[in-house]
């Protein structure tokens, strides 16, 4: 009955208990729903302060740019060797985030550098790129613009394809003048049987048998010589031929580089040549038939020398009973042998042939003798002392890409815009790597921007300062080898070359030049008439004037005058009287003047035909060796451009977390994980 009595009260507490628990399950639901939202609120904040934090850090680590990089070569590219190294300088730098105290609590654990890009790189690509920001917003006066670089790399393509055709058909020059020395020996051969014939005649007429036979046995060595002499002939006369058709053939492979007024004006030389083969095979049929007729005369001079000794063996054992007998008649001894004799008959070649001028003809040669051996000192100014300099091939990029010794000369034709950015390149190289003749803008040693040298205020004889590895660096942009010498070498061949095709085109594009020509090779043949031969020796003339007044263009570049692309009649230089006293005596007068281009420009010309990344490539290897003078180790190849950064955290829960699911999962310390990537180059 207690328990009916207590009843009332029991159930009334019950009720007003109700809504304590009521009240206090939404109020946990509320605050459950609040901590979910400003948790919600602190992981999206947490994850943008890592995402900044993040950034900052990887700027912190980019603002770490190799600084004497910078400093001479406006180059941005921070140094790291391997990537655990700038994943270690990337983590520290963001350790002072993630231990600030605030609302974000995080935890590092992992970082890796992704994706690094470096100097090295695609072919050189990202030091292009940096190369290319620096002069593009630069203020640069242009040796070549855009409307003229795509013509200007025309026209040293042209004259590189001119220069190989004359280097060829002015060797078949020569060879064409020595198979005419070849006929000249024939005629001489055939002129001393005449005299020898001559001569043994006269013998015969003195009744003189041992004279006569003396004679005779000259006339016989000749003529064994004549088969020699024409198998020599021959075998020059079919090299020749061979030798134009190989020629021909390469000229048609090149003739596209040429314009068409050039190519008419070759295709008229070539035929030249081609014409004068063609003459030879018809002079060919007379100079085969002498051989045979040799050994014909050679038996009938035999018989001739024995009937000479029976004679004298009648007259030495004459006998007669007769004491008034005078001795044999000698007259009717003699006689019938020198009838026979006479009839001999020695040919005369029946067309003209030879060079008459040997002396002059051998001057021009001896100016290519010269261009082929010692070319450095012809054309390097008196008193200037070529450097000696050699650098030490430790770990170069060229080397290690296999990009540093291969010859490139501009093989495939570049796009417009790859052609201009191949310009401001070799803008940058005139900028900051030292020449023979020293017109440099910007120092190696000093920071950037500094006073530039007055053009030809630099003397030839200037030397690159001791800091640098070679002292001829754009040269070794162009040549690639580790000798300053060697580099130079390579440069004033390859300058040659460009300034002899376009030589030679002025040459056959001028009448007045070609008329001078004609009139040398007229003195030099002997010819009265146009004849195969007075063309060719013309051509010959021609290609050894533009190569004269080639070697006096490079001597006055490397004298820091100026030369223009195309010659006019009022700035060439060398004329043909002047170019025999070169063959002569070997004196050279120094070429070139105020106007046109200098000696850096036309390096720049070189490089525009050669392959960019080759030069890139030995670009790094100049600033490698440089800088590796100060600092050993420093290696381009540990440039880094452009690198992405992956980061994996641990954030911490600190407004909300289920921690019976952590629990259930066998996970603790309300810990979730969070990744960033970030990405940077200069």
């Amino acid at each position: 009955m207690a328990w009916k009595q207590e009843g009332p009260e029991l159930m009334r507490k019950t009720v007003e208990g109700q809504v304590t628990i009521f009240i206090s399950l939404i109020m946990m639901c509320m605050f459950a729903l609040l901590g979910v939202l400003v948790e919600s609120a602190r992981t999206a904040g947490a994850r943008w302060y890592l995402q900044t934090a993040v950034s900052s850090a990887l700027d912190s680590v980019f603002s770490q740019y190799h600084r004497e990089l910078w400093d001479s070569y406006r180059l941005l590219f921070a140094e790291y060797e391997e990537e655990e190294e700038l994943a270690e300088d990337f983590s520290r730098f963001l350790k002072p985030y993630l231990e600030t105290g605030n609302w974000y609590p995080i935890k590092e654990e992992k970082i890796s550098a992704e994706e690094l890009r470096r100097a090295t790189d695609a072919g050189g690509a990202y030091f292009e790129a940096e190369i290319l920001e620096y002069m593009k917003y630069g203020v640069w006066k242009l040796d070549f613009d855009a409307d003229t670089v795509q013509e200007l790399w025309n026209t040293a393509r042209e004259a590189g394809a001119v220069k190989q055709t004359a280097e060829r058909y002015r060797a078949h020059g020569k060879e064409a003048l020595k198979l005419e020395k070849a006929l000249e020996k024939i005629s001489e051969c055939l002129s001393r049987q005449r005299s020898y014939k001559t001569e043994g005649l006269k013998r015969l007429g003195e009744y003189d048998g041992s004279g006569f036979r003396r004679e005779m046995r000259k006339l016989i060595g000749e003529l064994k010589r004549m088969p020699g002499l024409v198998q020599d002939y021959e075998r020059q006369a079919n090299s020749l031929a061979g030798c134009l058709e190989q020629s021909r053939k390469a000229y048609e492979g090149e003739r596209a580089d040429c314009t068409e007024p050039v190519q008419q004006l070759l295709e008229q030389e070539i035929q030249e040549y081609e014409a004068y083969v063609a003459e030879d095979g018809a002079r060919r049929q007379e100079i085969t038939a002498l051989s045979g007729l040799s050994e014909k005369q050679e038996v009938f001079v035999a018989q001739c020398i024995q009937e000479s000794e029976e004679i004298d063996e009648r007259i030495d054992n004459w006998e007669s009973d007769d004491e008034e007998d005078d001795g044999p008649d000698l007259s009717a001894m003699w006689s019938p042998l020198k009838k026979k004799f006479d009839n001999l008959s020695i040919p005369e070649l029946s067309f003209a042939h030879g060079v008459k001028d040997k002396e002059k003809e051998g001057w021009l040669n001896q100016v290519e003798a010269m261009y082929q051996s010692g070319l450095l000192e012809l054309v390097v100014p008196e008193g200037t002392a070529v450097s000696s300099r050699r650098a030490e091939p430790v770990e170069l990029p060229s080397g290690q890409t296999g990009s540093g010794k291969s010859q490139a000369s501009g093989s495939g034709k570049p796009s417009g815009g790859g052609l201009f950015d191949h310009v401001l390149v070799n803008e940058y190289c005139g900028e900051f790597f030292w020449n023979f003749c020293g017109d440099r803008s910007i120092f190696v040693s000093g920071t950037a921007g500094q006073t530039p040298l007055e053009p030809g205020l630099i003397k030839p004889e200037f030397s690159a300062p001791q800091e640098t590895a070679l002292a001829y660096e754009v040269e070794y942009l162009i040549g690639g080898e580790l000798s300053d010498r060697d580099n130079l070498t390579q440069v004033v061949h390859r300058l040659l070359a460009v300034r002899e095709g376009l030589n030679l085109i002025h040459i056959l594009s001028d009448g007045a030049k070609r008329a001078e020509v004609r009139n040398l090779a007229m003195v030099i043949t002997g010819a009265a008439a146009v004849t195969p031969l007075l063309l060719v020796t013309s051509f010959f003339i021609m290609s050894v004037w533009a190569l004269g007044e080639s070697l006096m263009d490079v001597r006055g570049l490397l004298a820091g005058r100026k030369v223009p692309v195309l010659k006019t009649a009022e700035s060439w230089t060398l004329g043909l009287d002047q170019l025999l006293a070169l063959g002569q005596n070997g004196s050279m007068e120094t070429g070139g003047g105020e106007t046109g281009l200098s000696y850096l420009s036309w390096l720049k010309i070189l490089l525009l035909m050669d392959d960019k990344a080759e030069q890139e490539y030995r670009m790094m290897d100049l600033i490698q060796m440089n800088l590796a003078l100060r600092q050993e180790n420093f290696r381009m190849r540990n440039g880094v451009y452009q690198t992405g950064i992956k980061g994996e955290f641990l954030g911490k829960h600190v407004f909300f977390s289920l921690g019976f699911v952590e629990r259930l999962l066998g996970q603790g310390g309300h810990t979730y994980p969070m990744t960033v990537r970030a990405e940077r180059r200069y």
